[in-house]
Formats: C-alpha cells, sequence, structure tokens
C-alpha cells in the first residue's frame, strides 16, 4: 500500500510541478524544457550574513545539472563555506538523482564529483527525496555518502523557506 501511496504522491507533484527532459526517466515524464539559472551575485543580508539559499531541482538533463553546479562554482568564491551549516542546499527530487547512482557513476563522473566536491568544502548540502527515489525504483544504498536523504522533496524545500532559506 505505501507503493501505491508513493506513486500517487509523486504523480501529484509531476501534475504540479514543470518539468523537463533527460535520460534515464520514464517516458511519461519525457517533456521538455531549460533550466532557468540566475547569474546574478548573491547578495547579503542588511545585518551581513550570508542568505540561505535553497535550489528546489527537478531537471531531466545531464547539461542543466551541469549548468546548476557550474553557477555554484561561480558563486562558492562569494560564499564562506561552512561544513557544519552550508549556504545553499540543493534539493534533487526528479529524475536527475539517477545521475547519481553507482550504476550510472562512470557516466556522470564529472558531475557527481564535482557536486562531491562543493559539499566537502562546505558550500552545498545535497538532498534527494527517499519517495522519488522509490518511484524511480532506486535502491537507496546505491546513492552516494555525500547526499542527504529526506522523506519528500517539496516538504523539505518548505521547511528550508520556513527556516529562511530562499527559494531560486
Amino acid at each position: 500500500m505505501s507503493h501505491v501511496k508513493a506513486t500517487l504522491i509523486a504523480i501529484l507533484f509531476f501534475s504540479i510541478a514543470s518539468t523537463v527532459s533527460a535520460e534515464p526517466i520514464p517516458s511519461a515524464m519525457a517533456e521538455s524544457s531549460d533550466a532557468n539559472i540566475s547569474l546574478s551575485p548573491l547578495p547579503k543580508e542588511q545585518n551581513g550574513s550570508e542568505t540561505l539559499y535553497v535550489f528546489d531541482v527537478v531537471v531531466h538533463k545531464p547539461e542543466e545539472m551541469e549548468k546548476l553546479l557550474g553557477r555554484i562554482e561561480q558563486l562558492s568564491s562569494t560564499i564562506t563555506p561552512n561544513k557544519d551549516d552550508p549556504r545553499l542546499a540543493l534539493v534533487l527530487h526528479g529524475p536527475e538523482i539517477a545521475f547519481f547512482t553507482r550504476k550510472n557513476y562512470p557516466q556522470y563522473m564529472d558531475m557527481v564529483d564535482r557536486a562531491a566536491a562543493l559539499d566537502k568544502k562546505g558550500i552545498i548540502d545535497v538532498k534527494v527525496c527517499d519517495t522519488m527515489i522509490r518511484v524511480l525504483d532506486i535502491d537507496a544504498s546505491e546513492l552516494p555518502d555525500f547526499v542527504e536523504h529526506v522523506p519528500y522533496g517539496p516538504a523539505e524545500v518548505e521547511r528550508l523557506i520556513k527556516q529562511g532559506f530562499i527559494k531560486m
């Protein structure tokens, strides 16, 4: 029964969320548009502290994920790294999760290594949606250790917003 709930939640999510296309994803989710990534510098809050950002990530093309990581690398020079409390959170809750699996590592090695390096430096905190992992039939053990698992990606985005993160 929980598998049915997870499937229904995913169907509801994909009917609400805007999606784009890539491999490997089920053909039912193969609609396409380009990711929109801002090139503006990250502003500081008026009190001088750095602002917290959450990237609500649902991309379907490796090129879009690469573009997002490139943008984060550009921003990393303006961010004070904090391994205990990164300023940027990436919540992955779409087909892009498959890019990070062990079986796809040879194909997406550069992408995964870039994300791992940004995580290790304390620039980003990568989170993956366990609901979508089940929908995509990915075993949690197939994902690298640097990613944090959250029960439901959209709820995690909302939780972070309530904690003061700005949604990108």
